[in-house]
């Protein structure tokens, strides 16, 4: 009974553990999104948390395993919501230029969507991913977003590929590569289409902002078909 007396009492000190890795992971992912992973330091971290600089090593050891985490609390997630639209993108009928447009709207709108409707938390994970995706991916600290996103992102490529084999395989990457850029620039939101518009567009609207990007990037994807011009 004694045994069973000491295993109740460890269970409020397991939540509390549980609760400080959240604060710790949640403070490290405001900070990460907002600054980048060179800005931000431990204590830094410590300091947005609440808590005290050891408590991060206990829970995390270093400020790279600590990023890792970050990266990984909702990467499987986020991985799962692309795989289940491009499933549903895939499963949808209509000509080649239907179809293409349903590819390329699946892989932006899961992503919009955590942002603008998943709260703060994904909202800062969301710009975090836009971050990383535009500085030299040969950084030892990105293996964890390297590792979890690249897959996915193999697999829309063999889509459109599948979609289009009349087209030079070389050429879907270029395509794919420029729809990514653009929306890794857009989900910042860095206020940019606002000042360049004189406030008359919105960068945080991302519901509009991703819907053109769709018709943009469904629409330039055709350059690089054969007999460029022709209907799709």
């Amino acid at each position: 009974m004694e045994a069973a007396a000491r295993g109740g009492d460890d269970v409020p000190i397991r939540r509390r553990a549980s609760a400080t890795r959240q604060r710790i992971l949640d403070g490290a992912e405001t900070l990460f999104s907002r600054r980048g992973y060179h800005a931000v330091a431990l204590a830094d971290i410590a300091a947005e948390a609440g808590v005290r600089v050891a408590l991060l090593h206990y829970h995390f050891g270093t400020k790279e395993e600590l990023f890792a985490a970050v990266i990984e609390r909702r990467a499987a997630e986020n991985v799962a919501g692309l795989q289940a639209s491009l499933a549903t993108a895939l499963a949808t009928p209509g000509s080649p230029g239907e179809r293409r447009a349903a590819i390329i709207r699946a892989f932006v709108t899961p992503v919009i969507e955590k942002s603008m409707r998943g709260g703060v938390g994904w909202k800062n994970y969301i710009r975090l991913l836009a971050r990383l995706a535009n500085l030299p991916q040969e950084e030892g600290f990105l293996s964890p977003y390297r590792s979890s996103f690249d897959a996915i992102v193999v697999d829309y490529v063999a889509a459109l590929r599948a979609l289009h084999p009349e087209m030079d395989g070389l050429d879907v990457h270029w395509a794919f590569y420029f729809l990514q850029a653009a929306t890794t620039h857009i989900l910042v939101e860095s206020g940019v289409l606002d000042r360049q518009s004189a406030g008359t567009l919105q960068s945080s609207g991302l519901d509009v902002v991703g819907e053109k990007l769709v018709a943009f990037c469904t629409a330039g994807f055709t350059a690089f078909l054969p007999h460029h011009g022709d209907s799709d």
